[in-house]
C-alpha cells in the first residue's frame, strides 16, 4: 500500500509537471505569434472567449506548478516510508533477554522463548514455532531459542523437530555484557548456577553462595568441565569439514551434559558472527547502557511503545532481596580471570 500511494504521489505529480509545462509552452507561443492555424490573426467573438478560457487555464496550471504541487510532492515523499523490516531478537543468556522476551510478548510480539514455549515468569503463552522440548539433554533440541543463530540454521536443516528459523528474513539484535560481569551472574543464575532454584544442579541454599572463594572454585569447575565436553561434542558429531553430522537422540542414548545441552556458557562472539566470520546480527546492544539502546532501537523499527520492566519492580528471575548483597567481577582471582580468558 504504502509502494503504491508512492508511485501514484509520482504519476500524480508527473501529470500535474506535465499539464504545466504545456501551458507555459502554450502561453510562450500565443505571446509569439506562433499559434497554428492563424488563430490568432483574424479572431471572432467564439475565438477570443475560447482563448479566455484557455489562458485561464494555462495560468492556474503554472500556478499550481510552481506555489502548491512541489511542495506537497516533496511532503508526500518524505513522510512516507517504506516499513521498517521485522525484527527477532537473539536471546545470549545473562544479558536481560527474558525481560525483552516479556516486553515483547505484553504488546504481541515473540521473542527467544516466547516463539516456542509457555514459560509463566516470562509470560509466554502464545508459541508460534510447532516445538516439543526433549525429555533428556540435547545440545541440539534443548532450549534453541539460546543457541547462535548459524548454528540454529544448521542444525535445523538435520532436525525438523526444530521448526522453522525465526531468524530468516528478519533484522536481528542481541546484546551482550562484560564476560566477567556476565559469568558472576551466571553463577547466582537459578537455572544453572551454584545454588539452582529452577535447573538441573546440586540445591546448596544451606551454604553462604556470597563466598568469593566457592564463586572462584565453581567457575573454574564449569569451565573445565564445558571444554572437556565440547571436545568429545566436537569430536563426535563433526565431520572433516567441521559441519555438524545428523544423529539421533533419546533418554537412554547420545544424551549430551547438561552444561552443554542449556548453552549458558556459549562465547558471545559465536552468536554475532557466522562460521566465516560474517556478520549476523545486525544491532548490537550493551548490557550497561540497555535501556536507553533498546528504547532507541525500538524506536528505530516503529515499536516506541516497548519498555523495559523495572529490574527492582518488575525484573524476571530477579531476587530483589539479594540484588545489594551480590558479588562482582572484582571478587575474581587471577586463576578464574585467566581461564575466562
Amino acid at each position: 500500500l504504502v509502494q503504491h500511494n508512492i508511485e501514484m504521489a509520482k504519476f500524480s505529480g508527473y501529470k500535474r509537471r506535465c499539464a504545466s509545462l504545456e501551458a507555459e509552452d502554450w502561453i510562450l507561443s500565443i505571446r509569439k505569434n506562433r499559434v497554428i492555424d492563424g488563430f490568432l490573426s483574424k479572431p471572432s467573438s467564439s475565438s477570443k472567449r475560447l482563448l479566455v478560457v484557455l489562458l485561464l487555464f494555462a495560468t492556474i496550471q503554472v500556478v499550481l506548478h510552481r506555489y502548491v504541487t512541489p511542495k506537497n510532492d516533496i511532503v508526500a515523499m518524505e513522510t512516507v516510508s517504506p516499513p521498517p523490516q521485522r525484527l527477532e531478537f537473539v536471546h545470549i543468556t545473562k544479558t536481560g533477554g527474558s525481560a525483552i522476551e516479556r516486553a515483547g510478548f505484553e504488546h504481541g510480539i515473540n521473542w527467544g522463548a516466547c516463539h516456542y514455549t509457555n514459560i509463566k515468569e516470562v509470560g509466554c503463552s502464545n508459541p508460534d514455532i510447532e516445538y516439543t522440548p526433549p525429555n533428556f539433554q540435547s545440545y541440539e533440541l534443548t532450549s534453541p531459542w539460546h543457541m547462535p543463530p548459524s548454528m540454529l540454521s544448521e542444525y535445523i536443516r538435520n532436525n525438523s523437530a526444530l521448526g522453522k528459523n525465526p531468524y530468516d528474513g528478519a533484522d536481528l539484535f542481541t546484546v551482550v555484557r562484560n564476560p566477567y560481569d556476565r559469568i558472576v551472574s551466571e553463577y547466582y543464575c537459578p537455572w544453572q548456577g551454584f545454588s539452582p532454584k529452577f535447573g538441573i544442579g546440586n540445591k546448596t541454599k544451606t551454604q553462604d553462595i556470597n563466598d568469593p572463594i566457592k564463586l572462584n572454585n565453581w567457575i573454574k569447575d564449569m569451565i573445565t568441565k564445558l571444554s572437556a565436553a565440547m571436545k568429545v561434542f566436537d569430536e563426535n558429531n563433526r565431520d572433516i569439514t567441521g559441519r555438524i553430522i545428523k544423529r539421533k537422540q533419546g533418554k537412554k542414548y547420545n544424551k549430551d551434559p547438561g552444561i552443554l545441552a542449556q548453552k549458558h556458557f556459549v562465547n558471545q562472539v559465536n552468536y554475532i558472527f557466522d562460521n566465516n566470520g560474517n556478520v549476523i546480527v545486525k544491532n548490537i546492544l550493551h548490557y550497561e547502557n540497555l535501556s536507553d539502546e533498546f528504547h532507541s532501537l525500538m524506536k528505530k523499527y516503529g515499536l516506541s511503545d516497548l519498555e523495559l520492566p523495572n529490574k527492582q519492580s518488575g525484573g524476571v528471575y530477579t531476587d530483589t532481596n539479594s540484588l545489594e548483597k551480590k558479588m562482582t567481577y572484582r571478587e575474581l582471582d587471577e586463576e578464574s580471570i585467566r581461564i575466562i580468558n
